[in-house]
């Protein structure tokens, strides 16, 4: 379980987020719904230990999120604004995730690939905005780990692809908690 307690967050001096409490019980598909400027983004880099929170604690299984190897090895996260090595392939990516990730999933990679009709070989800064997504869900999804967060899942990808990442999705929890 990923747990939130009296969560606060500053930018200067603007509360992004305010004593924010909040549980994430592992094998659900939770949402957050709010307004531009809500702090959902905030929140979710929050918990997967992206930014250290100003006020209050966030934990993985008890354990602290922020700077810990061991946690967010379990964690794996799709932000809204995306980053790739420079002129890079999802290949090469993937031999990144492979050296941090354990249960990185190489016939998996191979599989996801070909489903989403990607070239792990070409450039990923070549890829459409909505291929770059793809290859960023793939990417993530066989990392295998226990939560998966995405910020802005479906920006850029059309109707047939949503359909596939949220089958995709809807498969990895209910395999994970059979």
């Amino acid at each position: 379980m990923i747990k939130a307690e009296k969560v606060t967050k500053y930018f200067g001096n603007f509360c992004a987020l305010k004593e924010l409490d909040c549980q994430i019980p592992k094998g659900c598909i939770y949402g957050l719904i709010g307004s531009n400027g809500a702090g959902k983004s905030t929140f979710l880099r929050l918990i997967t230990g992206v930014y250290q929170a100003d006020s209050g604690r966030i934990s993985l299984e008890n354990q602290p999120i922020y700077e810990n190897p061991e946690a967010k090895s379990k964690i794996s996260y799709v932000p809204d604004e995306l980053f790739f090595l420079p002129n890079t392939s999802m290949k090469r990516m993937a031999g990144l995730y492979r050296s941090i990730y354990p249960r990185f999933d190489l016939k998996r990679f191979n599989e996801l690939t070909a489903a989403f009709r990607l070239n792990p070989t070409a450039n990923i800064n070549s890829f459409s905005k909505g291929m770059r997504r793809q290859a960023a869900i793939v990417l993530s999804l066989c990392c295998r780990p226990e939560y998966i967060f995405f910020d802005e899942t479906f920006d850029g990808l059309d109707p047939v692809m949503r359909n596939l990442v949220k089958n995709l999705i809807i498969h990895d929890v209910l395999e994970e908690n059979a």
